[in-house]
Order: C-alpha cells, then sequence, then structure tokens
C-alpha cells in the first residue's frame, strides 16, 4: 500500500504513534508537518476532522482524525492487530489506558499554577505512573510469562519502536495471529462491574441493553471501592470493567463499549467506518473529559471562564462537524452509518444525555441549531431496549 498521507505540527505529540504505526506496519506515507503559523488557515479550510490534528488522507481520498483511531486503522490494515475480539478488545483498553497517562502529563505541561503543578508531577512520577506500569508489567506476565509480547516479528518491532508511545504497544501486543472461534449468537453471564452512578459506565450499560447482551449490573458502593481495588480485580485499578462468561476481564468504558457491541453485531463492518466510529466515539469522549476537567476546577474564575469557552466555542464546533458528518450520510435520515446503530451512535448518544442533560429525556438546547444531530439523539433515545433501559434505570445524581 502507498499514498497516504499523515498531517500534523512538526513536533513529536500526538502524532508519533501514528508514524510509528505507519512505519512498523511497513505502509508508505507523506509525513506532512505543518507549520504552526499555518495552523489556523488549515483549520479554516475544514479538512482537520473536528477541527484538530492528527488526521490522515488516505489513497481514495477519505480523511480520518483522532490519533488512537489512526494508529489502530493503520495497524489494522498492516496485519498488527489480534484476530481474536477479546484479545482486540483488550489491545483496545491497554492503548486507552496508554493515552490517560498521555494526557495526564499534557494536563501537567500546561498547568499554570507553579505550585499545583509541583504537586500533580510529584503525584503523577510518584504514584499514579508506577502503578500504571505495574499494571502493564501484570498484563505482559499473564501473557506466557510476557514472552508472548516478543513473539513474531511484527510485535517486536513495534514494541522496539517506541518505549513512550505506549498507545502502540497496547493496538499491537498481542502478536500471535490467533483464529476466533467466536460468534455473535446469544450470549449471557456477563457481568458489568461500576459505582452506583451513571458516569463512566453508562455506555457501557447502554451497549449491552441495544445488543440485547443479559448482564449483571453490579454497582459498587464508594465506601467498597478501596476493598474492590485491592482484590486485584479492576484492570488499571479503576472502574468500569466486565467479567465475561468464560472468566475474563475487560477494563475502559470505550473498549468495553465496542467489544459488547462488536459481539452483538452493532459494529461497521467496513474497516475504513469503523475506523471513524472510533474516531466519533473518541471526539465525543474528549468531549466528556473537557467537562470533567472543567467540574474539577477550583480556581472559580477560571472555571467560569472554562465554561464560557466550552459552551460557546468548543461544543458549538464539535456539534458541526457531527452534524456535518451525519449529513453527508444520507441526509442524517438514520444513524451515522446507516439504518443499524453502533457504538458511535451510543458514545455520542451518552455524552449528550448522560453528561450534558443529567440522564434527563429532553433534546439538549445545545442542538437548537443541529436539527439533523437533534433527530439522531431522539432515533437513539426511541431505540426500545434503549428507551426501556433509561425508564427504569435507577436515578443518580451523576
Amino acid at each position: 500500500m502507498s499514498g497516504y498521507k499523515l498531517v500534523y505540527f512538526p513536533i513529536r505529540g500526538r502524532g508519533e504513534r501514528t508514524r510509528l504505526a505507519f512505519a512498523a506496519a511497513k505502509i508508505d506515507f507523506e509525513d506532512t508537518r505543518l507549520p504552526f503559523e499555518e495552523w489556523a488557515k488549515e483549520k479554516a479550510s475544514g479538512r482537520p476532522p473536528f477541527g484538530h490534528l492528527p488526521y490522515i488522507v488516505t489513497p481514495e481520498g477519505k480523511l480520518l482524525g483522532q490519533s488512537g483511531s489512526v494508529t489502530k486503522y493503520i495497524c489494522k490494515k498492516g496485519g498488527l492487530c489480534p484476530a481474536d475480539s477479546f484479545d482486540e478488545a483488550t489491545a483496545d483498553s491497554i492503548g486507552d489506558e496508554a493515552m490517560d497517562l498521555v494526557e495526564a502529563v499534557i494536563k501537567l505541561h500546561f498547568e499554570k499554577d507553579e505550585k499545583k503543578k509541583e504537586e500533580s508531577t510529584k503525584k503523577f512520577f510518584e504514584t499514579t505512573l508506577p502503578d500504571e506500569l505495574k499494571n502493564f508489567e501484570a498484563i505482559l506476565k499473564s501473557r506466557d510469562g510476557g514472552k508472548a509480547f516478543f513473539l513474531g516479528d511484527k510485535a517486536r518491532r513495534t514494541v522496539q519502536t517506541s518505549l513512550v508511545t505506549l498507545s502502540l504497544v497496547g493496538d499491537c501486543v498481542f502478536g500471535r495471529s490467533q483464529e476466533s472461534s467466536e460468534t455473535s449468537t446469544e450470549m449471557s453471564g456477563y457481568k458489568h462491574v461500576y459505582f452506583p452512578i451513571r458516569g463512566r459506565g453508562e455506555r457501557t450499560r447502554l451497549a449491552f441493553v441495544a445488543t440485547k447482551v443479559e448482564f449483571e449490573d453490579v454497582r459498587v458502593p464508594f465506601e467498597d471501592w478501596q476493598k474492590e481495588k485491592a482484590s486485584g480485580r479492576p484492570p488499571f485499578d479503576e472502574l468500569p470493567y466486565i467479567v465475561t462468561p468464560e472468566g475474563k476481564i475487560l477494563g475502559q468504558s470505550g473498549a468495553i463499549c465496542k467489544y459488547i457491541c462488536k459481539k452483538g453485531g452493532l459494529c461497521p463492518s467496513d474497516p475504513f467506518d469503523e475506523a471513524l466510529a472510533d474516531s466519533l466515539s473518541d471526539c465525543a469522549l474528549d468531549l466528556r473529559e473537557r467537562l470533567i476537567k472543567i467540574y474539577y476546577e477550583e480556581d472559580a474564575a477560571r472555571k467560569e471562564k472554562m465554561q464560557k469557552e466550552f459552551f460557546e466555542t468548543t461544543l458549538p464546533a464539535r456539534l458541526k462537524k457531527y452534524e456535518g458528518f451525519l449529513e453527508s450520510r444520507d441526509g442524517g435520515k438514520a444513524y451515522l452509518f446507516g439504518e443499524k446503530l453502533n457504538y458511535a451512535d451510543i458514545s455520542i448518544f451518552d455524552f449528550l444525555n448522560n453528561i450534558l442533560l443529567g440522564g434527563k429525556t429532553d433534546v439538549p438546547k445545545e442542538l437548537d441549531k443541529f436539527p439533523l444531530l437533534a433527530g439522531h439523539y431522539t432515533r437513539v433515545l426511541n431505540v426500545p431496549e434503549i428507551k426501556a433501559w433509561i425508564e427504569k434505570r435507577p436515578q443518580t445524581t451523576g
């Protein structure tokens, strides 16, 4: 394959793991490094999906954004992705967890309060990072004592490319090909573990109900969290996680949501559409994380400024992108990828319903200027299984 184009700034940053993916997969690409002074012009062109970098242009002229989605798409095209669906989901969860670390470092870099920055940096390097590396070590150990990480030339080359870009390792850690014998027929016996709130666990619950996959909704009281964490069950020491009927454990809500939807047949069959669905879901996650950051901001003046920027600039710009995507797909008359619901639809709906509306069923006022997106929201809300779940789920404050 040849003719791919990667567009990012002239730094490593969020674009480096995609460059590494191209190199590891032996896929030729044009490494376009956009000078910072030209960013405003590039953004105004409308080319960058969701209004930011990096993005790629395929040989067919298709655009794909969100570095995690791009990286996985390239690895998948190059044969550096697990064949087994659960291993693929586990790789997603590792990649997501690594990206959490990257975002934590970025947050430290841009922290303006020097005292807070010093305290947060100390906590990250003395507690957070060692704990996460310990979890990565445990995953390696569970895979043939760490030997599987280097089995096969594909995995070995990928791992040796870079240790700092751990997300690429997450996408390619399972180097051995496995024939999947799984089917998406009737499944039961899943266990979903999260706190007694909607939070990060709600889109996973929505995935279960939308796919009609039976699950036990285990809600861990906050006062029991330390005990649950000490048990070693939660992957990466956080919730939510699921336990499969076979006893396998999977963490990271995005990875879980996609895994369940894939098992239940709610995943695009076209590889590029799947990558697009990943990018749309990741964008919804970005919006959620920005709101969470605003929620926990302690400086009142700064918090007010952040809220104003989010609701007056960031959110409308992203919603406009979603509106445009819907319009490009049969005029927005159905779901994001046709007549069938998928995990991207669920992720966007969860952000709007769970985060913006606090679980209420009204159409968010933020969608007043985006009729196609408002119609999409109502369409997902009226999926019988989702509607029934929302009507019966426990009423919580978060």
